[in-house]
């Protein structure tokens, strides 16, 4: 649930939404880690994915005209 509503904050342009899912992404990277040796191939694409949400909330929005963040 905490996922969704910083992925709706950033969509709206809140600046609290960045920072919060940076944390639960790293968080959601860490915690794959348990599960590396049980599902090996969807803890790595989770992983993954994880590591493009990051970038993507870590890069500077350049394409966006009058960005609040």
């Amino acid at each position: 649930m905490a996922q969704l509503l910083a992925g709706v904050g950033v969509l709206v342009g809140s600046r609290a939404a960045r920072p919060t899912g940076i944390v639960l992404a790293s968080a959601c990277l860490v915690g794959q880690l348990m599960f590396l040796s049980a599902f090996p191939w969807w803890s790595v694409a989770t992983m993954a994915l994880s590591v493009l949400v990051i970038f993507g909330l870590v890069a500077d929005p350049r394409h966006v005209p009058g960005m609040r963040v």
